[in-house]
Parts: structure tokens; C-alpha cells; sequence
């Protein structure tokens, strides 16, 4: 077999030749030099209708028309490119080129139980013409839509061209998708003609197709089996090539005449019937291929895929470079399959998929001992993430090659993040943003950032976005499936990184990112920690409804072991430490389940989708979208089996001990504990931490200090805590962190504990002491005492241990209501009061006017209805009488107790120096009723801090939490006097 001549390798910092000629016409055309880095990209997406304009003429690919209108707008949503251009995808890929003749090779179909076949490009174009030939002859018809069904081989790359060639539009799909899924895909195309290879497909999928599917007039087989009895016309191809009568004309035709019919894979719903653009779908592969892949006519090129990816689409337009291209129709029967391909016929650029790689680097295998590689120039990775372990390894077993990772997906029919022949790859990071394509990262509010993990958007419009979606007459569907979650630009579903230098780093489906207590994790954090523990084969992370919290989830963590192990307790245990020593305790699972296997779409995509409605018992709106729907109910029984708590074992040792136990038991929802199980590798949170000292303190009687319990956060650790609290006498004043000079005195909170403020004490600046009140919060009848005679008992051991001295005083919520009695007692007696500080401390309802009160109740009511979590705390509150409330959950009936004297407070009039700091997410609920302190309070200041309430109502990222305690402390220290 003659190979071409090897391409040139790009050297990283030397100029790739197309590209460079491309950015030399560019700069002619922008009259500035766009040699620096980056400055290519941000012309490109400043001056967008230059930039494409330039491309079009550039590219040299066939048009008629006019070019002046580049787009009709600058909406994501609605532009469209070149109205004025038309044009013939078979024509531009199958045109003679100045170095890939006639005589060029163009296709290599590779089989593993025959021989390759091979066409020239003069061979394939007449293969092409006469196809087209045959299924105009036997009435297909521009406008129309074909499905095709059949492998990765000569046969689909003909009948996709030659459908193209006649104006209409093809969907494809592999054989091995099982009827349902090809009718979920299919049924939504009302195609004219059904294409089908039934010697790949299973046995009588073509009847069935033809059941399902009423719109088809005529079918057509690749095989040679004997034809059906159908009530429409049936043919073999190579019959109707055999009586074709002459080729007809390939018009071209409108930029946004249909070219392929493309589906989502599934893994967020039922695939999405996208219509892509002759056009758009044409130039985004030019400049892709030519551009950031160097791509050229000394090129063979071949992407391991499906006729069911879009990889199967983008690799049959580098034909329209002069690539020649391979294709293979058998499996990978173990690491060396695609090396040896590669090595056999002689492959420059190689794509894969990471998984692949992985199953490479986990046999053993080392290609470059094994194969001669000697060609190979660039590897390319797409289909999930790409991990830094995986770089080193290709760079050690492959060579010398760049590993380019690429990311975009069907819905745009190519990449949003890609390669860059002329820059170095970084290891763990895709090189560059497409040209033409303004992609960045944004948080939840739609703001750009860097260097932090976003949402992956677009913010202009670009040629290869879909049509439309089929069946979507108004595109409600379209709009909704891209356009509301950052309105104005393209939200594509994925978790990126950009660092300055353009370069990004993927973190997997943002519709599989989990939030625990408000902390957004991207799953792939959890994988790559996981990735050292040897029994590992596979995991996926996804949220489950916590059946404790309603309103809340957990993180359920579905783990295939490997050939030998078993996700047994101990597994279990492992799993939790290494992440959170090696991650943080937000990405603990809360439950860890062995199963068989994990959901994947017949596109090869993990559906966390899928799982995460396995996980909750809820239907599965896109089994049919995979390969193993099976695998399911594999899913529900083991999460099942797992959540289903055998009966606790009594615990050896102390009551205390045994009463600590079942407390950490129902706090996890589980009885199977040991006495030196680490709460962290229970998979508990530090709202945990805080709910679980609040029932020692209430069923115990002991406080527990947070940190204290840190020390030895374990059932016997804790246990021994509570038997030193209970033997020795209580410290009516708590030395929080120590100091010289006045002292800063914090007020405890609803529960009548301390441990809320620890995060904020480390970070207070200032050398002053800070000192905690232990407070009475209920009487001898076990009743709530009124704030004022809690806040007595304050300003009596205020006065025992700071006789002189301006007063300082700093409260959280009820703890604020508390530090405001006090102050005002304390100015009543004479001394001095410094200043206050309310922590989000809400205006009592007794302090409200009536206008005040129905400002709230509106307020509350929206909060109701948008917070499942402040729904089920008030249906709790207001629907189970009280004792049936304590019985369910003494935390939440304790704290309803505080509730009700707190909003029973008359706050009196305090003329000294008040600092309020607000929530951002108390705006609403305070909005007008502010005025009630400002009317007992001329001195009040407001500071706005980030976060929310973050009381037991609110699973939301509360001010005093981890990620939020920072910036409050920060602004505390700012104005404490």
C-alpha cells in the first residue's frame, strides 16, 4: 500500500502554515498585526463579520452568491449566517484539490473479518454520483430526509454524500442500537426513506423500523439478504446503482439548507432532534480542521467512533481538506486494537477517547514498544474528561505527540475548546477557544470568571448552531434546551475552566454537578481522587432526595469494583477518607453502593441523568437511550439494600456511649456504626457537625464545643467529650480565643450554643479577646424564658467579668435579639455600650407596624413556595402539634421555641454605634422592614455580606459558612469598635 508523505509536525512556538497564512490574510484584513498571543482569537470574536467573511473566501471551498451579509444580527438565538451563499457539501468534499487529485487517497474501510477496501478521491465521487443517481431514480427528493442505519464503513460515507448530494437530509445511527432507542431517535425525523444494513443490525429491526416509522415511502438495503415483503417498494442499492439512470446535477443550495439530523445523547432526556446546516456544519469543520488541527492532504486521519456520534460526522468533512480518511466497522478487542490500526494504514492524527486510553494505560499496554508509530503527529481526545495522568501517560507509552484535547458536543456539531498547532499543550487542559467562538466560563449570576470553575457559554453567535429542533414549531424547545439559563447567550450544559492564557480545563455535565450544603462539586473531582484506589474500576456521583432533609439531597456515590473486590464496609470507609483528605469533606459521599455497572448512552456518555433518577426511584425519561437500561434496576435494589439501616447492635461500654451512637446513626440515617468511625469518613458535613452538638447539648445536657468534637470526631471520641462536659462544672464565660484589651463578647444562638461562630473567631482581625456567653434559653417547665430574662442573665456575668469599660456585642439571629436586650439593659444601669453587632438579625414581629407585618407575610409566603426545605420546616412548625414536632425532631422544636419568644421581643431604643450586617439573601425578606430597627436604632449602619440566613429552615450557602465566613469576618473586623 502507498502511503502519503507524512505532514509536517507543528513545533510548539513555531508558526503551523495555514494557520499562519490565514492569520496573515487576517491582519491584511483588520489592518493591525495579530501576531501576539491571543490576539488572533479576540479579533475574531470582535470583529465577527470580517472574521468569518475572510474564512469563507479563504477556505477555497465551492460558492455562488453574494457574501456582503456575513449574519442577520447579533442574537445567539435567532442569527443566521450568509443568506446570501449557496453551496453543495458532497461537492466540497469530493472537488479535486491542488495537492489531492483525482488520484489522491480519500477512504480506507477497515474491517476485522475481510480485507480493507480503499477509494481515490475520483472513486468515491463516482460512487457518490451514481448513488445519488439511484435514490433520485427511485424518488428521493430535495427537502426530504433519509435514516440511515448502518456501520462505520464505505457504504454510510456513500449514501450520507449522496443524500447531501440531492439537497436532502440524513440522520444516522449504529446498528447495535437496540429498536426503542432507534425509534425514540427516529420517529421525531418523518423521513421519506429508510436505509438500512440488516446484515449489522438485529434480527427484524427493519420491520420494526418500518412499523414505528409511517412516513417512510421506500426502503433501501445495503446487504444482499433477501428482500422483505413490506407494503412500500424495497430495494438492494447496489440494485438501483446497476439501473440508475445519468447523474443528476448537484445544485447548491441556501448556506442553511438541512444536512444531518443530529440527537443529544441522551443523557439529560429524550434525545433532542437537532437540524444542522450544510453551511455551518461545513465551515466550523474547514477552520477546525485546517486551523487548529493542521489538518491537510498529507493527513490521514481517523477518529474511532459510531455512525451514531457527531466524531462520525466531523471526520467525514475532512475530506473537503484532501484528508484521507479510515474507517473501522469491527470492536476493540483489547489495547491494541486502534494502535495497530493506526500503524497498519498509516494514521497522522488519531482520535480516541479517553476511557480508551485508560483501558490502555490500566492492561500495560505501551504502543510505541509494541507498534510503529513512526507517523503518528497528534492524538485527539474527546467524549468525557481527559485527566493529567492520562497526558503523562501518552507522552511515556505513545511518544513525542501532542495529546489535544477537544470539547463541543452534536449540538453544535463540533468544539467549543480545541487544539492549537503552534502553542505547547499543558497537561489536563483542552489548548485554546475555537476561533470565532466568544466561549467563556460564567457563575450562577452570568459573570465572567477566570481561573474558576463556570458554566461553559457562548456569547455570539456562530455558523454551526442548529437550524432548529424537529418537531418544535414555535422553538419553545430550542429556546429552552440552550437560551434561559444565561439569557442572552449559549448555555451549553458543560463545566469549564479558563485559565488567562485561553487554555481550559473540563469538568464534566453541569446537569451532573452536585451541591452539598450549597457547594457546587463537579463529579470529576471525586473521579480523579478515586482514580489511586486499586479497586476502583468506575464511579459516579450523583444527588439523591435525603430522605432526613426533606428538601436537601445527599450525595450518593455508585461504584463498580474491579474483578476481585467488593464495595464492603471497609471499601466504603477508604473511599470517604481519601476524599476527604485528598479533596475536601463537601465531596463525601453520604452513601457508597457497589453496582455492576454504570448507564451509558449507545454514544458512549455517562447519563449521571439516568442514575440520578435510579437513584431516587423516579422514571428514567431516557432509558432508552442506553445501552444497558438493565443496569437500572441493578441501581434502585443496591441503593435500596444500602438505605434499608439493619437494626443498631447494642454498644459495648457506656450509656453515654451507646446514647452518642444512635445520634450519630440517625443523624446519617444508618445503624451500621463502630465506635471509632471518623464522622468525616461517614460521609458527614460540618451542618451536620452543627446539628449533631445541638442534640448531645438537648438530650445530653453537655455543650460540646465544635472543637472539641474536631479533636476526635468519633462516637467514642464524642462520648468522652459529653462525660468531661457532664463531670465538671460549666464555664459560664467561654474564652473563644484570647487577647489583650477589651473584650468582644458573642451571644449564642437559638439552641443556646457557641459553635455556629467558630469559623468566624479564626478569622476576626483583631487582638482582642473574644469571649462566649453560656445562657439559660428554658426555665424549670422547660419553657422558653422571654429574651429579656435571657439577656439578663447576660449582662450579669458581663458585669462580673468587665465592671468598666465600653462594651462590645455580637449576636447571630436570636443571638442578636439577645446582644440587643443586653445593650439596652447595660445603658439603662449606667455602662457604657460601645457598639452591636447583628449577624442577619430579622426585625421581631412585635417591633413590626401592621404595613410591616403583610410586607413579611408576602415575603415569606414567595420564600415558601420557592424553598422545598422552608416548606417542609413550616409545615413542621405549623401542622404537628408540639409534642408530635419534639417527638420528630427536637432540634427543629427547640428552635421553634426560640422562634417564638424572639418574635415576641419589643426591642427598646438604643442610641449607640449598631452595625447590621445583611445577608444577601435576607434582601427580600427585610425589605421594609428594616426601618423597625432603624426606628429603635439612629445609629444603624448596614453592611452588606454574601450568603444566606442559614437557618434551620435554609439548606441554602448560609453568611456564617465555610465559603461565605471570610469575606463576613473580613467586613466585621472592618467596623468592630
Amino acid at each position: 500500500m502507498t502511503l502519503a508523505p507524512t505532514a509536517p509536525v507543528a513545533v510548539p512556538g513555531r508558526p503551523s502554515p495555514q494557520l499562519a497564512g490565514f492569520r496573515a490574510r487576517c491582519a491584511e484584513v483588520a489592518g493591525v498585526p495579530l501576531e501576539a498571543p491571543g490576539a488572533l482569537h479576540a479579533w475574531s470574536v470582535g470583529s465577527p463579520e470580517a472574521f468569518w467573511r475572510t474564512l469563507l473566501e479563504w477556505s477555497g471551498l465551492p460558492w455562488s452568491g453574494s457574501a456582503d451579509v456575513v449574519r442577520t444580527g447579533d442574537d445567539v438565538r435567532t442569527a443566521r449566517f450568509f443568506p446570501g451563499v449557496s453551496l453543495n457539501y458532497a461537492e466540497a468534499l469530493l472537488r479535486p484539490l491542488p495537492d489531492a487529485g483525482d488520484d489522491a487517497p480519500a477512504l480506507t474501510a477497515v474491517h476485522a473479518d475481510r480485507p480493507a477496501e480503499h477509494r481515490t478521491r475520483g472513486q468515491l465521487r463516482a460512487e457518490v454520483e451514481a448513488t445519488a443517481a439511484a435514490l433520485a431514480g427511485a424518488g428521493l427528493s430535495a427537502g426530504d430526509r433519509v435514516v440511515l442505519v448502518a456501520p462505520h464503513a464505505l457504504p454510510a460515507t456513500v449514501v450520507a454524500l449522496a443524500v447531501a448530494a440531492l439537497g436532502a437530509a440524513v440522520a444516522t445511527a449504529a446498528p447495535d442500537m437496540g429498536v426503542p432507542a432507534l425509534l425514540g431517535r427516529f420517529t421525531q425525523v418523518d423521513p421519506a426513506f429508510l436505509v438500512v444494513d440488516r446484515a449489522a443490525t438485529g434480527r427484524g429491526t427493519a420491520d420494526a423500523l418500518l412499523a414505528g416509522l409511517p412516513t417512510v415511502r421506500r426502503l433501501v438495503v445495503l446487504d444482499d439478504l433477501p428482500l422483505p415483503a413490506a407494503d412500500l417498494p424495497a430495494d438492494r442499492l447496489a440494485d438501483l446503482v446497476a439501473g440508475a439512470g445519468p447523474a443528476p446535477a448537484w445544485e447548491r443550495r441556501p448556506f442553511d439548507t438541512p444536512l444531518f439530523v443530529m440527537f443529544s445523547s441522551g443523557t439529560t432526556g429524550p434525545p433532542k432532534a437537532m437540524v444542522h446546516g450544510a453551511g455551518g456544519t461545513l465551515l466550523e469543520h474547514v477552520k477546525e480542521h485546517r486551523l487548529h488541527g493542521a489538518l491537510s492532504p498529507a493527513d490521514t486521519l481517523y477518529f474511532h467512533t459510531t455512525t451514531a456520534w457527531m466524531m462520525w460526522n466531523w471526520q467525514l468533512s475532512a475530506l473537503a481538506v484532501g484528508a484521507h480518511v479510515v474507517s473501522y466497522d469491527g470492536p476493540v478487542s483489547g489495547p491494541g486494537t486502534l494502535w495497530e490500526l493506526v500503524a497498519g494504514h498509516g494514521v497522522t492524527v488519531l482520535g480516541t477517547s479517553p476511557a480508551y486510553l485508560q483501558l490502555c494505560q490500566d492492561a500495560g499496554y505501551r504502543p510505541a514498544d509494541r507498534v510503529d508509530l513512526s507517523r503518528l503527529r497528534a492524538v485527539l481526545a474527546t467524549g468525557a474528561v481527559l485527566h493529567d495522568w492520562q497526558f503523562d501517560w501518552v507522552a511515556d507509552a505513545v511518544g513525542p505527540v501532542p495529546l489535544q484535547s477537544i470539547s463541543g458536543g452534536t449540538d453544535i456539531i463540533g468544539c467549543f475548546v480545541l487544539g492549537d498547532p503552534e502553542a505547547p499543550v499543558r497537561r489536563g487542559r483542552c489548548q485554546t477557544r475555537s476561533l470565532g467562538l466568544d466561549v467563556a466560563a460564567v457563575d450562577e449570576d452570568g459573570t465572567e470568571v477566570v481561573g474558576a470553575v463556570g458554566d461553559l457559554v457562548c456569547r455570539n453567535p456562530f455558523p454551526s448552531r442548529p437550524v432548529g429542533f424537529l418537531r418544535d414549531p414555535d422553538g419553545a424547545r430550542f429556546r429552552a434546551a440552550y437560551f434561559t439559563e444565561h439569557p442572552g447567550t449559549w448555555n451549553h450544559g458543560d463545566l469549564v475552566e479558563f485559565d488567562a492564557d485561553g487554555s481550559a480545563r473540563l469538568h464534566g455535565r453541569s446537569d451532573g454537578v452536585l451541591n452539598v450544603d450549597g457547594v457546587r462539586i463537579g463529579p470529576s473531582e471525586i473521579y480523579t481522587v478515586l482514580r489511586d484506589l486499586p479497586e476502583v474500576a468506575d464511579a459516579m456521583a450523583v444527588e439523591q432526595r435525603d430522605p432526613e432533609r426533606p428538601g436537601t439531597a445527599r450525595v450518593v456515590l455508585l461504584v463498580v469494583p474491579r474483578d476481585g473486590a467488593a464495595v464492603d464496609r471497609e471499601l466504603a470507609r477508604r473511599i470517604r477518607r481519601t476524599l476527604r483528605e485528598r479533596a475536601s469533606a463537601a465531596h463525601v459521599p453520604a452513601l457508597v453502593v457497589g453496582v455492576p455497572e454504570l448507564p451509558l448512552t449507545h454514544n458512549g456518555k455517562r447519563s449521571e441523568r439516568a442514575a440520578r433518577d435510579a437513584v431516587n426511584g423516579d422514571p428514567v425519561a431516557n432509558a432508552s437511550a442506553l445501552r444497558s437500561p438493565g443496569c437500572l434496576d441493578a441501581i434502585r435494589a443496591a441503593v435500596a439494600a444500602a438505605t434499608t439501616a439493619p437494626t443498631a447492635a447494642p454498644t459495648p461500654g457506656s450509656d453515654v456511649l451507646a446514647a452518642v451512637t444512635a445520634l450519630f446513626g440517625e443523624l446519617l440515617g444508618t445503624a451500621d456504626l463502630g465506635p471509632d468511625d471518623d464522622l468525616g469518613d461517614l460521609g458527614g458535613t460540618s451542618r451536620q457537625v452543627l446539628s449533631l452538638l445541638r442534640r448531645v447539648r438537648l438530650d445530653l445536657g453537655a455543650d460540646v464545643p465544635v472543637e472539641v468534637f474536631a479533636q476526635a470526631p468519633t462516637p467514642r471520641g464524642l462520648a468522652a467529650a459529653v462525660e468531661a462536659a457532664v463531670g465538671s462544672p460549666a464555664e459560664d464565660v467561654v474564652v473563644l480565643r484570647p487577647g489583650t484589651g477589651r473584650p468582644v463578647w458573642l451571644l449564642p444562638d437559638a439552641w443556646g450554643q457557641l459553635n455556629l461562630y467558630a469559623g468566624l473567631v479564626q478569622r476576626l482581625a483583631t487582638d482582642r479577646p473574644l469571649l462566649g456567653l453560656r445562657l439559660r434559653l428554658t426555665g424549670t417547665d422547660g419553657g422558653h424564658l422571654p429574651v429579656a430574662d435571657v439577656a439578663a442573665q447576660a449582662v450579669e456575668r458581663i458585669r462580673g467579668h468587665q465592671p468598666e469599660g465600653p462594651v462590645s456585642l455580637l449576636g447571630y439571629s436570636f443571638g442578636g435579639l439577645v446582644a440587643w436586650a443586653a445593650a439596652t439593659s447595660l445603658g439603662e444601669g449606667g455602662a457604657e455600650v460601645a457598639w452591636v453587632g447583628l449577624l442577619d438579625v430579622r426585625p421581631p414581629r412585635a417591633a413590626l407596624t401592621p404595613g410591616e407585618l403583610a410586607r413579611q407575610r408576602w415575603t415569606a409566603r414567595a420564600r415558601t413556595l420557592s424553598s422545598r426545605r422552608a416548606l417542609a420546616g413550616r409545615l413542621a412548625r405549623t401542622t404537628l402539634p408540639a409534642v408530635a414536632a419534639a417527638s420528630a425532631d427536637p432540634e427543629l422544636a427547640f428552635f421553634t421555641g426560640s422562634e417564638e419568644v424572639g418574635e415576641s421581643f419589643r426591642p427598646g431604643r438604643f442610641d449607640g454605634p449598631v452595625t447590621y450586617y445583611l445577608a444577601e439573601g435576607s434582601r427580600d425578606a427585610v425589605r421594609g422592614t428594616l426601618r423597625a430597627w432603624r426606628r429603635v436604632a439612629p445609629g444603624l449602619a448596614v453592611v452588606d455580606v454574601p450568603g444566606h440566613h442559614g437557618d434551620v429552615d435554609d439548606d441554602r450557602v448560609g453568611m456564617l459558612s465555610e465559603q461565605h465566613v471570610g469575606t463576613l469576618a473580613a467586613r466585621v473586623s472592618a467596623t468592630l469598635r
